[in-house]
């Protein structure tokens, strides 16, 4: 989402083409890592990417390694959808998925989640592990996020994992502490917000930092509110 987004914020065209050539810089080291996650693995791996061309990239880098793959695109047939779940199921150890990848249908004997592309939307990145994480799921799961350091993707994971372990929450538990940051918070809009108008690291260091002390201030709003709603209404309450 951050290039993209930042190539539509600004039109020159100089600054266009460093934008894609950072782009294509970043898919290079990402994808070598990637087949080395998975050429090591030996888990169904459902791996999310945001856009068609990542995906094509991906397939084709998944393809000169070897290594055995379905593909589920959001312009496929149903019928095209499900035969890729199957296949994914019974064949092969990986899917390559589009951001709807496996909405809605029965994957729960996958394990692993990659987040090739991180989303700047903590709820979609919580929708991408809601996919294997779910009743039904009997293993362990784990989840890897791609992120080239000193990117706005690794500030994103500062705060959601290491300050707030949003990784460790109950599905649900984000939209609700966001929700009580403030009436107008967007969390994408807020980080994309930083990184246009903070320059040094120091800087983004300082406003990243803000950030996860708001959340952090929401989170514990939300405990103390869940905790007084199940010393009333029982351990069974439901927010």
């Amino acid at each position: 989402d951050s290039l993209a987004n930042l190539g539509k914020r600004f039109k020159h065209k100089e600054i266009k083409s460093l934008i894609q050539q950072a782009s294509k810089i970043q898919h290079v080291e990402k994808a070598k890592q990637l087949v080395e996650l998975l050429k090591k693995s030996s888990q169904k791996t459902l791996v999310f990417v945001t856009h068609r061309e990542t995906q094509a990239y991906l397939a084709n880098c998944l393809s000169e390694a070897g290594i055995n793959f379905a593909e589920f695109r959001e312009n496929m047939s149903l019928k095209d959808k499900d035969e890729a779940i199957e296949s994914f199921r019974e064949l092969v150890p990986v899917l390559l998925a589009s951001e709807t990848g496996g909405e809605g249908r029965n994957i729960q004997f996958a394990n692993v989640v990659v987040n090739y592309d991180l989303p700047w939307n903590p709820m979609r990145i919580e929708q991408r592990i809601g996919r294997i994480h779910r009743i039904g799921q009997t293993q362990d799961v784990f989840i890897f996020n791609f992120c080239i350091k000193g990117s706005i993707e690794e500030y994103i994971l500062r705060v959601l994992h290491d300050k707030i372990n949003m990784f460790e929450l109950v599905v649900g538990e984000i939209e609700s502490i966001i929700g009580n940051v403030d009436d107008n918070f967007d969390f994408s809009e807020t980080v994309m917000d930083i990184w246009l108008k903070n320059q040094s690291q120091s800087e983004l260091d300082t406003a990243f930092n803000a950030l996860a002390d708001d959340l952090l201030m929401a989170k514990d709003k939300y405990q103390e509110t869940r905790e007084l709603d199940e010393q009333i209404f029982g351990e069974d309450f439901e927010a």
